[in-house]
Protein backbone atom coordinates (compact mmCIF):
# COMPACT_ATOMS: atom_id res chain seq x y z
CA UNK A 1 0.00 0.00 0.00
CA UNK A 2 2.67 2.32 0.74
CA UNK A 3 4.23 1.93 -2.67
CA UNK A 4 0.91 2.74 -4.34
CA UNK A 5 0.60 5.78 -2.33
CA UNK A 6 4.31 6.70 -3.19
CA UNK A 7 3.18 6.52 -7.03
CA UNK A 8 0.33 8.31 -6.82
CA UNK A 9 2.26 11.71 -4.76
CA UNK A 10 4.55 11.26 -7.98
CA UNK A 11 1.98 11.42 -10.15
CA UNK A 12 0.36 14.45 -8.17
CA UNK A 13 4.22 16.32 -7.95
CA UNK A 14 4.83 15.62 -11.67
CA UNK A 15 1.52 17.93 -12.62
CA UNK A 16 2.00 19.99 -10.32
CA UNK A 17 5.23 20.61 -12.10
CA UNK A 18 4.19 20.47 -15.70
CA UNK A 19 1.20 23.04 -14.75
CA UNK A 20 3.87 25.30 -13.56
CA UNK A 21 6.31 25.18 -15.98
CA UNK A 22 3.06 25.62 -18.59
CA UNK A 23 1.62 28.75 -16.83
CA UNK A 24 4.46 30.38 -16.06
CA UNK A 25 2.90 34.01 -17.97
CA UNK A 26 1.75 36.74 -15.53
CA UNK A 27 -1.37 37.62 -15.20
CA UNK A 28 -2.59 40.86 -13.03
CA UNK A 29 -4.70 39.62 -9.32
CA UNK A 30 -6.78 42.70 -8.50
CA UNK A 31 -8.29 42.88 -4.95
CA UNK A 32 -10.55 45.78 -5.36
CA UNK A 33 -13.87 44.33 -6.76
CA UNK A 34 -15.08 47.52 -8.02
CA UNK A 35 -13.86 48.62 -11.43
CA UNK A 36 -12.72 52.45 -11.35
CA UNK A 37 -12.74 54.69 -8.38
CA UNK A 38 -10.12 55.49 -5.88
CA UNK A 39 -7.75 52.12 -5.27
CA UNK A 40 -8.63 50.57 -8.51
CA UNK A 41 -5.04 49.63 -9.05
CA UNK A 42 -4.96 47.53 -5.70
CA UNK A 43 -3.01 44.15 -6.83
CA UNK A 44 -0.03 42.49 -8.05
CA UNK A 45 0.78 40.62 -11.12
CA UNK A 46 2.18 37.12 -10.54
CA UNK A 47 2.65 33.96 -12.75
CA UNK A 48 -0.38 32.23 -13.13
CA UNK A 49 0.54 28.83 -11.68
CA UNK A 50 1.56 31.00 -8.39
CA UNK A 51 -1.98 32.24 -8.02
CA UNK A 52 -3.95 28.42 -8.80
CA UNK A 53 -1.68 26.75 -6.45
CA UNK A 54 -1.83 29.29 -3.75
CA UNK A 55 -5.93 29.06 -4.35
CA UNK A 56 -5.96 25.74 -4.07
CA UNK A 57 -3.62 25.10 -0.78
CA UNK A 58 -5.93 28.36 0.61
CA UNK A 59 -8.71 25.67 -0.28
CA UNK A 60 -7.11 22.99 1.45
CA UNK A 61 -6.27 24.63 4.40
CA UNK A 62 -9.43 25.96 5.12
CA UNK A 63 -11.32 23.02 4.15
CA UNK A 64 -9.39 20.78 7.12
CA UNK A 65 -10.03 23.64 9.60
CA UNK A 66 -13.22 23.33 8.65
CA UNK A 67 -13.20 19.69 9.10
CA UNK A 68 -11.94 20.10 12.29
CA UNK A 69 -13.92 22.44 13.65
CA UNK A 70 -17.05 19.98 12.75
CA UNK A 71 -15.58 16.90 14.43
CA UNK A 72 -14.67 18.75 17.66
CA UNK A 73 -17.87 17.30 19.19
CA UNK A 74 -16.87 14.12 18.26
CA UNK A 75 -13.64 14.21 19.68
CA UNK A 76 -14.78 15.55 23.20
CA UNK A 77 -17.26 12.48 22.82
CA UNK A 78 -14.48 10.19 22.40
CA UNK A 79 -12.54 11.43 25.00
CA UNK A 80 -15.16 11.49 27.42
CA UNK A 81 -15.69 7.75 26.37
CA UNK A 82 -11.65 6.62 27.06
CA UNK A 83 -12.23 8.15 30.45
CA UNK A 84 -15.26 6.06 30.88
CA UNK A 85 -13.76 2.85 29.73
CA UNK A 86 -10.18 3.40 31.73
CA UNK A 87 -13.12 4.11 34.85
CA UNK A 88 -14.91 0.78 33.99
CA UNK A 89 -11.16 -1.21 33.58
CA UNK A 90 -9.88 -0.04 36.52
CA UNK A 91 -13.22 -1.36 38.22
CA UNK A 92 -12.93 -4.29 36.52
CA UNK A 93 -9.57 -5.11 37.66
CA UNK A 94 -10.54 -3.79 41.31
CA UNK A 95 -13.64 -6.52 41.35
CA UNK A 96 -11.16 -8.98 40.08
CA UNK A 97 -9.16 -8.51 43.14
CA UNK A 98 -11.31 -8.46 45.47
CA UNK A 99 -12.92 -12.26 43.49
CA UNK A 100 -9.66 -13.41 43.66
CA UNK A 101 -8.99 -12.30 47.57
CA UNK A 102 -12.02 -13.79 48.68
CA UNK A 103 -11.50 -17.31 46.73
CA UNK A 104 -8.79 -18.91 48.90
CA UNK A 105 -10.85 -18.17 52.11
CA UNK A 106 -13.83 -20.49 50.40
CA UNK A 107 -11.83 -23.30 49.30
CA UNK A 108 -10.55 -23.22 52.82
CA UNK A 109 -14.10 -23.64 54.89
CA UNK A 110 -14.47 -26.70 52.90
Amino acid sequence: MGVLRLVFYLVVVLAALYFAEANRGLVRVSLNPFPGGEGSNVGFEAPLFLVVLAAVALGVVLGAFSSWMRHAALRRTAKLARAEIAKANGEIERLRGQALAALPSAAGKK
